[in-house]
This record gives C-alpha cells, sequence and structure tokens, in this order.
C-alpha cells in the first residue's frame, strides 16, 4: 500500500501501472487485463478518497481518464496478443500438415511417435502402429495423371481425418503411404484398419475400375508394443516389414507382424533369448545386403508351413520345420555382398564360398538348445533328392524331411521372385519347373503336395 500511495502521489509514477496491466493482457488476454486494469483505476479512486476527503474530486477525473486509458491499452494489447497467437497457431498447424491429404505429415508423426513411444514406456501401455500404402497407386497416377492421383490423396485424408478416433492420430508418411499411431492393443488396431479400408474401397472415384484389382485398395502392416517388441523404437520398422510381407504375399490384405522366433523367447533362457535378439539383427543385415531376396525368409517360411501341414505332421515339426525355414539363409552372413548381388555367373572360388552357407547357418545356431534339432534342416536345405546337391551330397530319405521341404519351399520362392539374373515367372509356372525336377532335386510327394496346394490357393 505504501508503495501505491508514493505512485499515487507522482502523476508520472502513475503510468508505471500501465507494465503489471500490459503483461496481463499480453500472457493472459484481453478480458482478464482488462480487469487488472479496472482494478488498478478502482484503487487509485478509493485513494482519492481516503486522502482528499471531500476534495477527492480534484483528482477523480485525471484518475477516471487514466482508468479509461488502462483499460484501452489492455484490450488493444490483450488482441494483438490474441491474433499472434492465433497466427502462430495457424502457421505451427500448416507446418505439422501435408498440405494435399489434410492430416500430419511426416516430420511430425516422426516426432509424435518419439513422445507416444516414451509415454507407453513410461505408463506401461499399449501402443499401436498402422501402416499402408495404396495398391497400384502409381500406375493409376502415371495412367490418368497426377490431379487424378492427388484427388485420391485427399479423399483418403478425408476419411482418416473423419474416422480416426481421438488421442490416435493419421499422417501420410510417403507418396502413397499413410500411418496411424492409436494408443492401443493390436486387436483394436486390426480392427480400426479393417474399418478403414472398407471406407477407402467403397470410395466412388473415376477410372478407379480400370485399376488391376478393379477397385481402390489398400495394403496394410499392423505392429505392437509391446507385443510385438520391448524397445518401441522398432515399432516403425516392425510395422513396416509387416507390410512388406502383406505386399510381397498378396496386396489388398491387413498383416499383423509375427516373427517365429519371438516364440521361442518363453522357453530360452536369458543369454539364448539375447541369440535369438542377435539373430534377428543378422537375418536383417542380410536382407539389406541381399536386395534381391529381402523378405525372401518369410516367403519360404510360409510355402514350408504349408507343405508340412499338407504333409500332415504335428503342430510341434511344423513348428521345428518354421524355425528351419526362417534361419536357412542366416549363414549368408559370412559371404561379401558383392558375391550375394551379382548379376553374373559366379567364378568357381565365389561358388564354394556360397556353398558354405548352410554349414555357417547351422553352425550359428547350434549354441541354442532350443533349436539343436533344426541344425540338420539348415544344414541339408541344399541337398538333392538325387544326391547332386551340397554341402554333403546325400540322397532320398536321408535328407531330413524339414530340410527336404525347405529345399522345395526354397526354390519356390527363388523361381517367382525377380533376381538380377533371372525374371520371376508365374505361381503356375513356378509348379511346372518344380515338378520338372521332381525325383532329382525335390523329394516326388513333396513336388505334388506343392503343386495341390498352390492350385488349391489359386482357387
Amino acid at each position: 500500500m505504501f508503495i501505491f500511495i508514493i505512485v499515487y502521489h507522482d502523476i508520472y509514477l502513475k503510468t508505471l501501472l500501465i507494465i503489471p496491466v500490459a503483461f496481463a493482457a499480453f500472457f493472459k488476454n484481453k478480458t482478464f487485463g482488462s480487469m487488472v486494469a479496472l482494478g488498478c483505476g478502482l484503487i487509485l479512486i478509493v485513494l482519492d478518497i481516503y486522502l482528499y476527503g471531500t476534495n477527492f474530486n480534484i483528482y477523480l477525473e485525471s484518475d477516471i481518464i487514466f482508468t479509461g486509458v488502462m483499460i484501452i491499452s489492455a484490450w488493444l494489447t490483450g488482441g494483438i496478443a490474441e491474433i499472434e497467437q492465433r497466427t502462430r497457431k495457424v502457421l505451427q498447424e500448416m507446418a505439422n500438415r501435408d498440405g494435399l491429404s489434410g492430416v500430419y505429415n511426416h516430420r511430425y508423426f516422426q516426432v509424435y511417435l518419439k513422445s507416444q513411444v516414451e509415454k507407453a514406456k513410461k505408463n506401461n501401455s499399449s501402443l499401436s502402429l498402422i501402416i499402408f500404402d495404396i495398391d497400384y497407386f502409381k500406375y493409376y497416377n502415371d495412367t490418368f495423371g497426377h490431379i487424378a492421383g492427388d484427388q485420391i490423396l485427399k479423399d483418403v485424408g478425408e476419411i482418416l481425418l473423419k474416422e480416426i478416433p481421438s488421442p490416435a492420430i493419421a499422417a501420410r508418411y510417403g507418396g502413397d503411404e499413410f500411418c496411424i499411431l492409436i494408443p492401443d492393443n493390436s486387436v483394436a488396431a486390426c480392427s480400426l484398419a479393417k474399418e478403414i479400408k472398407f471406407k477407402i474401397e467403397n470410395l466412388v472415384l473415376k477410372n478407379t475400375e480400370q485399376i488391376p484389382t478393379g477397385k481402390l485398395t489398400i495394403t496394410v502392416g499392423v505392429a505392437n508394443y509391446p507385443e510385438h517388441t520391448r524397445s518401441g523404437e522398432e515399432l516403425l520398422d516392425l510395422a513396416d516389414q509387416a507390410l512388406y510381407k502383406a505386399k510381397k504375399t498378396n496386396k489388398d490384405k491387413i498383416e499383423l507382424y509375427f516373427n517365429v522366433l519371438d516364440s521361442l523367447k518363453s522357453i530360452c533362457t536369458q543369454s539364448e533369448t539375447e541369440l535369438l535378439s542377435s539373430m534377428k539383427t543378422l537375418l536383417s543385415i542380410i536382407n539389406a545386403k541381399d536386395r534381391y531376396t529381402y523378405g525372401h525368409s518369410e516367403r519360404v517360411l510360409e510355402y514350408s508351413t504349408l507343405l508340412a501341414k499338407s504333409y500332415g505332421l504335428s503342430e510341434d515339426e511344423v513348428r521345428l520345420i518354421q524355425y528351419g525355414a526362417y534361419l536357412h539363409d542366416i549363414g549368408k552372413i559370412e559371404i561379401e555382398i558383392n558375391i550375394l548381388n551379382a548379376h553374373g555367373a559366379l567364378t568357381e572360388g565365389e561358388w564354394d564360398i556360397l556353398k558354405q552357407h548352410p554349414y555357417w547357418g547351422s553352425e550359428i545356431i547350434r549354441p541354442i538348445k532350443s533349436l539343436i534339432s533344426v541344425a540338420p534342416y539348415i544344414l541339408h536345405h541344399h541337398e538333392n533328392f538325387d544326391g547332386s546337391g551340397y554341402p554333403m551330397g546325400i540322397s532320398g530319405e536321408e535328407i531330413p524331411l524339414g530340410a527336404r521341404i525347405i529345399r522345395i519351399a526354397d526354390s519356390f520362392d527363388a523361381i517367382t521372385t525377380d533376381r538380377p539374373y533371372k525374371k520371376a515367372v508365374s505361381r503356375q509356372s513356378a509348379c511346372e519347373e518344380i515338378m520338372k525336377y521332381s525325383g532329382s532335386h525335390y523329394d516326388p510327394v513333396l513336388c505334388s503336395l506343392l503343386v495341390k496346394a498352390m492350385g488349391n490357393q489359386d482357387d
């Protein structure tokens, strides 16, 4: 009060009251600033009455005018501050949004993903990532023009903005690639993915009937923390792997991330679990080194599973073959990249090196007791039924059944996948190729089962 009285007695010092009024208006809002100005004015009037009694009207007029000036100043300052805040918010929103689709952009998504992973770790909660791209978008874009392609992206963005429930967010991650981050389990994520897929497929757009699928479709990959990874930082990579697998096996589907090695964790020791993690890393390195066979292990696993079940094996036997199929090429980690990606015929020395990978692979997994029975599958997966294969040249039923299954699955995928030295062929042509070598390279019984199984899949 004493300070206020000193200010009050000096007309020039009164103007200092503008400072707290301006601060209140700028950092809060113009209404709050005006209330502070009015409060200061009322205190001045009370002091007039208190100090001058009946003569208070000598200073009353000037104090009322000064109060009015403070209120106007607060209103103007607050108004300017609110305009600045709104402008900043609009600019920030523009910086975070994709200009075409209206959903968040790649930069914002990366920052938000990192914050949500940290939040999920702290709260021990679930976080799912959905990643999808539009099937044959490049074909549509090139055929009907960029304006038509842009319209698809806009329509997909509108669906995402309308259908994604808060606090989930959607973002455009690449050209025709979108991401959805949802703080929920994988079941909820897959359910949301199905809803989005249904909405997109029912979009009415020009010329979509001329797309190979006959309509606009999407392929989806889904991964979850902590169900599929404990680090969280791998979430995007795992969802991308699921998407890639879905695209390679069959477009227009939803694929939940799966790694057969994860099912071993419950029966492995701590040291063995660490070895399994190392193996997953090694397989990632091999995929990066050998760009023409990226996803090869996953496809061989799929074909091997189909064959093993068609053969009538038990669940435990099927599972062991799945482990062998997934790890069959792990020995390639020892092979130089120029040999793996050679465009021409290998030299004799290079071929000798390549033929060592089954042995190296079987040795890599040997320390894991749970995989001891899988080692022979990896060691012999390049043996031929007539004994002309490698590394040991054994034949017929001397070759473990798991190795015979992986052998034919491995070849089937090689025939149906583009290689630097050979273009992929259709599944039907691949079956004909497999039957050509029935009894020489491959087990005749397995050849018949493969052809029958592929025929059923085509149906």
